[in-house]
């Protein structure tokens, strides 16, 4: 009965997981004029996406209907904790037996499939699930084609490209022919690229190329274009999708999870200046708000080791923008307890467990942690 009881439990949090894992995908589908039967994507929502619903989403979009094997597995991985270091996504893919490809001019003179992308998918998508209007185009091979003649040719669609090992050779698509006018002209706001490619015989006759594209990014491209490339020498050519995809990930959002360094230009101006490039982010790069938090953080720790007053005064900061964040006050406690005011470390860490007290149990416990031993140094301190 116990090992009946057992495999009753098991298929039950299978059947569950399995119905979980359902909920997150669905379909949509859409005519076409040159098609009869209507071209279907998959649409993967990440988790939470249905509680959350004030939360609004990034969009990838990969033209291969295999490729949401990897990319929402590697994304539900990589956001899971704390979206870092991805971002919450909605991931767009074909469906097996989506045609649209059809619709791809290979000669690159006209370009009917991304119009396609660009006047009814994205409307599409951005009508009936909650993005908040920056996307991300990957693909591989003839698909990664397809990312760069995006970039070169409707370069307003999309945000962010990563494009891993396009086919090129004989100027197909007009990549090449087209690239050094094309890129020069990127320069009227934020974009990023990842161009990246491996050595192995499916790639031998695109290496010639791909140096001729490395060539044009170095010499043409524009400051605003934030682009990347990286051979990947060593890996197998069917990890190239794989690695890239997360390099590309970590770069793109580099700037919001790592901060600016303490020494860096923007930060040695001050708070202000720090403000100032992150509203420039928000408004100009990403869209959606990146908060200065940690480039403040990282700048006052960074000062308190040659002025402490300035450090301090650098943190302090922090609770004038976030006077509701636990962690405003937390760091200003750290700070003072690394110069010995443990009176003011207990002060502001107190405050910090109070507003704690809403999140999850592990900060409230990081919390309470710091303020038992603070109030224990403290408590020494005036012992001795």
């Amino acid at each position: 009965m116990k090992i009946l009881n057992f495999v009753l439990f098991f298929l039950g949090l299978c059947v569950n997981i399995c119905a979980l894992a359902a909920s997150t995908q669905e379909q949509i589908k859409l005519s076409h004029s040159q098609f009869e039967e209507p071209l279907v994507f998959n649409v993967f929502l990440p988790s939470g996406y249905s509680k959350d619903t004030q939360k609004e989403y990034i969009t990838l979009f990969d033209f291969h209907p295999y490729s949401h094997t990897y990319l929402s597995g590697m994304h539900d991985w990589m956001s899971h904790n704390g979206e870092w270091p991805w971002l919450k996504t909605i991931i767009v893919t074909p469906a097996y037996g989506n045609r649209a490809g059809m619709l791809f001019d290979e000669t690159g003179k006209t370009t009917p499939l991304l119009d396609f992308f660009d006047l009814q998918l994205f409307p599409h998508i951005d009508k009936n699930y909650r993005t908040n209007g920056f996307r991300i185009m990957s693909g591989f091979r003839t698909n990664g084609t397809i990312v760069l003649s995006a970039l070169l040719n409707k370069p307003n669609m999309i945000n962010a490209y990563i494009a891993i090992s396009p086919e090129l050779k004989d100027d197909y698509v007009r990549i090449l022919s087209t690239a050094n006018e094309v890129l020069a002209k990127l320069n009227d706001k934020p974009r990023f690229l990842l161009f990246s490619h491996g050595t192995n015989v499916k790639e031998q006759h695109q290496m010639g190329s791909y140096e001729l594209l490395h060539e044009a990014l170095k010499n043409r491209a524009p400051s605003k274009l934030n682009w990347h490339y990286q051979h990947f020498a060593q890996n197998y050519f069917m990890s190239l999708p794989l690695v890239s995809v997360i390099m590309g990930v970590e770069k793109l959002f580099d700037d919001i999870h790592t901060g600016l360094p303490p020494e860096s230009e923007i930060a040695q101006k001050g708070v202000a200046s720090i403000v100032a490039h992150y509203r420039y982010l928000s408004e100009q790069k990403y869209g959606f708000e990146v908060s200065p938090k940690n480039s403040i953080n990282r700048l006052g720790e960074y000062t308190l080791g040659t002025d402490p007053v300035k450090g301090i005064a650098v943190l302090e900061h922090l609770i004038k923008l976030y006077p509701e964040d636990s962690y405003s006050y937390h760091s200003l406690a750290s700070a003072y307890s690394q110069i010995g005011d443990y009176e003011a470390a207990v002060k502001h860490q107190e405050t910090a467990v109070e507003l704690a007290k809403s999140r999850q149990t592990w900060h409230q416990n990081k919390h309470k942690s710091a303020l038992e031993d603070y109030r224990l140094k403290l408590n020494s301190q005036i012992s001795n």
